[in-house]
Formats: structure tokens, sequence, C-alpha cells
């Protein structure tokens, strides 16, 4: 009973780090993609703004990934 709850444990957290695995990916292609969008004219420095804070989640997100929970 006990292994069969580990197992099933085990499972939930692989398949959350596989999830945020993805999404950070795809944080970078949308960070890539806006990257090479001009700033809207009204406020470029909130543009560059926005852009750091989507690195800096990724970077944390990265971070994460490499420190996994059951390496």
């Amino acid at each position: 009973m006990e292994n069969k709850l580990n197992q099933k444990v085990y499972e939930y957290i692989t398949t959350l780090e596989k999830t945020n695995e993805v999404l950070i990916k795809t944080l970078k292609y949308c960070v890539a993609v806006l990257a090479e969008i001009k700033p809207p004219a009204q406020d470029p420095k909130e543009w560059q703004q926005m852009l750091n804070r989507f690195q800096e989640t990724i970077n944390l997100g990265e971070k994460i990934i490499s420190e996994k929970t059951l390496a």
C-alpha cells in the first residue's frame, strides 16, 4: 500500500516538473517573439520592464527545473 502511494506521489511530482518545463519553454518562446516587436511608442520603458519580469520568471523556472525535486 505504501509503495503504491509513493509511486503515485512520484508520478505527480514528475508530471508537475514536466509541466513546469513546458511552460518555461513556452514563455521563453513568447518573450523571444515579444522582444522582436517594436515597443509601443507610448511607453517603451514599461515594455522593457515587462520583458525583464518575464525573463526573471524564466530564470527562476529554469533554476527550479535544474534542481529537480526527485533527482
